[in-house]
């Protein structure tokens, strides 16, 4: 069972019973407590249940409950769309490597249960998620970016120049009308370019309003990535640039779901 529907079935019953505890859903579902935590976790962040030290109650004041990932992600479909895809692409005892963003979060957040993987990121809060469904996290860098919350710093940087990855979940804040990809910051560039260069397959989660835009530092061009998973339907200049570069091209999820 995908985790997004087993937590759909988690609040049915929380719900039906009025409260089940970790043990209980356990049981239920055939999964890990660690799993079950962390699915409970995203469900009391979102404000669909209460929890309790040891399991969970329906959601006493839905009305007033904290802001939900709903409101603090942008474009929450798209990226949930993009994750749900991109997960696909993971085999079991892979090493991985989550950028920083909110994109990335989402995949990590919908990782399949029973896979074994080795995985790193420069991003604490990706850490945190990563942290329930595979255990222990490489984490990198020297300095954290208050703006993005990216670690960077010439230790990450020296840690990716040595070391290799199955799989890179890369993120962009523009891709250009060029084929270029950009970000704001010059230390994140050069983060992104090393993990260009270190991944053997380099997966862009890219939503639609990164398309046709330009920040201030390039990093690299749609020739460095093997794959584009994107909500949206990419326009025909922009998917020739992708095809001219031989990258796999998902698109169209969010008129998919």
């Amino acid at each position: 069972m995908m985790p997004e529907k087993r937590r759909d079935e988690i609040v049915k019953r929380v719900n039906q019973s009025d409260r089940m505890t970790v043990e209980e859903l356990t049981e239920a579902f055939g999964v890990s407590e660690a799993t079950i935590r962390r699915d409970l976790a995203t469900l009391a962040e979102d404000g669909l249940i209460d929890r309790f030290h040891g399991g969970a109650l329906p959601a006493s004041e839905p009305t007033t409950a904290a802001p939900s990932l709903e409101t603090s992600l942008d474009n929450p479909n798209g990226k949930r769309a993009i994750a749900r895809r991109a997960v696909e692409e993971l085999q079991d005892g892979d090493a991985v490597f989550f950028d920083t963003g909110q994109t990335t979060m989402e995949v990590a957040k919908a990782i399949p249960d029973g896979l074994s993987l080795l995985v790193a990121t420069n991003s604490p809060e990706n850490a945190f998620v990563l942290r329930e469904s595979c255990g222990d996290v490489k984490v990198v860098g020297d300095s954290l970016r208050r703006s993005s919350d990216a670690l960077v710093g010439p230790s990450a940087e020296s840690y990716l120049r040595k070391t290799n990855f199955d799989l890179v979940y890369l993120e962009t804040d523009a891709v250009q009308s060029d084929g270029g990809l950009s970000v704001s910051n010059e230390d994140e560039a050069r983060i992104k370019s090393l993990l260009c260069e270190g991944g053997r397959r380099v997966v862009l989660v890219v939503d639609g309003s990164k398309f046709d835009q330009q920040s201030f530092r390039e990093f690299g061009t749609v020739d460095d990535i093997d794959v584009v998973i994107t909500d949206v339907s990419l326009d025909p200049e922009m998917r020739a640039l992708f095809e001219r570069a031989g990258v796999e091209i998902v698109a169209g999820l969010a008129l998919a779901n």
